[in-house]
């Protein structure tokens, strides 16, 4: 006995299949993304390039796994935000070494 093939959904209702292609390592915008963005004034241009938290800059921190756990296992425990360990960390650092608080800085 051979195996039918499945129908689906779509098929069933009559919708067509999307075209599905490949990604391109390095995508170019399309004509309409480069028309929306020439057709902005300046102003426009700058405000869609301006960060959300324009006094915010994101980093990373690489933990280790047993670190990370422990302080998101502490975090939940005392309803606060890893984040917050972290500067407190950094209050702590700048303290050692007689520079300004992170909220002094802000």
């Amino acid at each position: 006995m051979s195996a039918k093939k499945r129908t689906s959904l779509d098929a069933v209702f009559g919708i067509e299949e999307p075209v599905v292609t490949p990604l391109k390592k390095h995508r170019e915008k399309s004509k309409s993304e480069r028309a929306s963005t020439a057709t902005m004034s300046a102003p426009e241009a700058e405000k869609a390039a301006e960060p959300k938290r324009p006094n915010v800059k994101q980093h990373t921190a690489y933990l280790p796994l047993p670190v990370h756990e422990q302080l998101r296992k502490l975090a939940f425990e005392e309803n606060r935000k890893m984040h917050d360990y972290l500067v407190e960390g950094l209050d702590r650092v700048f303290a050692d070494r007689g520079l300004p608080a992170v909220k002094d800085l802000s």
